[in-house]
């Protein structure tokens, strides 16, 4: 069962008859996560969600009150510390509650996430359906093609050809849903795959040409706009401009951050974000008033010249 839209979320409660739900991150290594889950439970009730949103789905968990058993996993989601408050009322309602995340901690938010959950898992060595993989399906050699295919795109190894397809079809809710059901089955690709990665590749190209073509860049900062694939963009904008840091901005103020210095993270969470050393996210919270005026002034806009001056002064440190 997939939740599509947080209002959903209590119609979706009442209907679901099993026991685990899964709210986890919305790129390949996510689906892979959700696949291996599959694999290891059957049905399943799964909430892809955005880093800068997950916590409203916790909130509103802990808000519906079930009373029944119930096992949330929280997977390649980076812990915050207002996640802890809505854990200890799931905790306080009889939930099991298990965490596996490969983003950079910081020490106090790990400690309380620890202190709330059943079991955590942070590893930033591996990407998170490798720590799945190794937790609940260790001897399953589909979980562990599974695993490998996740860590090669979210890595960015980039080896594996189907990494590259599976990552430009999961682009919605359903696709991403679909792709998890099959992987879980064994079926890397097929048919349905091919023809969405078609549909999809013709999609992509035209946004990484628009996203290049708004591009530019101050000193070694390579910024642009892109509404999907930033890690594509991203290295492209490397390639293009020799840069070390590279921001892909959403129209409503989302942005992703590559540098080669492991200072992304840090940046990131100066905008309530987070990730990893070389690659995270965070949120410039856009207002209304802001939305229209960085449709004029684009990177002109104070709240994003913040941003292009703050990974700089981290790399200087």
């Amino acid at each position: 069962m997939l939740l599509k839209r947080e209002s959903d979320l209590s119609k979706a409660l009442r209907r679901f008859r099993e026991q685990v739900i899964h709210l986890t991150h919305t790129d390949l290594d996510a689906v892979c996560c959700d696949a291996i889950m599959r694999r290891k439970y059957g049905d399943i009730l799964t909430i892809f969600s955005s880093v800068q949103h997950y916590s409203s789905y916790l909130d509103l968990l802990s808000e519906l009150r079930q009373a029944r058993d119930l096992t949330l996993c929280v997977s390649d989601l980076g812990g915050v510390l207002s996640a802890a408050v809505a854990i200890k009322q799931l905790k306080d309602d009889g939930w099991r509650v298990e965490w596996r995340d490969h983003h950079v901690w910081d020490s106090s938010t790990l400690d309380n996430v620890a202190d709330t959950v059943d079991y955590l898992r942070v590893d930033p060595q591996l990407c998170a359906c490798e720590i799945v993989y190794e937790d609940l399906l260790k001897n399953d050699p589909v979980a562990r093609e599974i695993a490998l295919i996740g860590r090669d795109r979210d890595f960015w190894i980039n080896n594996d050809p189907r990494s590259e397809r599976l990552s430009t079809v999961i682009n919605n809710d359903h696709w991403r849903a679909a792709v998890a059901a099959k992987l879980s089955r064994g079926v890397f690709v097929d048919a349905d795959i091919e023809h969405q990665y078609e549909v999809q590749i013709r999609r992509k190209k035209r946004i990484i040409s628009n996203a290049m073509r708004r591009s530019k860049v101050y000193g070694n900062t390579a910024v642009t706009v892109s509404n999907g694939y930033s890690s594509d963009v991203a290295a492209l904008l490397r390639d293009q401009y020799s840069s070390q840091i590279e921001i892909v901005l959403r129209s409503n103020g989302i942005f992703s951050i590559r540098t080669v210095a492991p200072v992304a993270n840090r940046v990131a969470k100066l905008f309530g974000g987070g990730g990893h050393p070389h690659a995270a996210g965070g949120n410039l919270h856009f207002s209304f008033v802001d939305r229209v005026a960085f449709c004029v002034l684009e990177y002109r806009l104070a709240k994003v010249q913040q941003l292009i001056r703050a990974a700089p002064a981290f790399q200087q440190l």
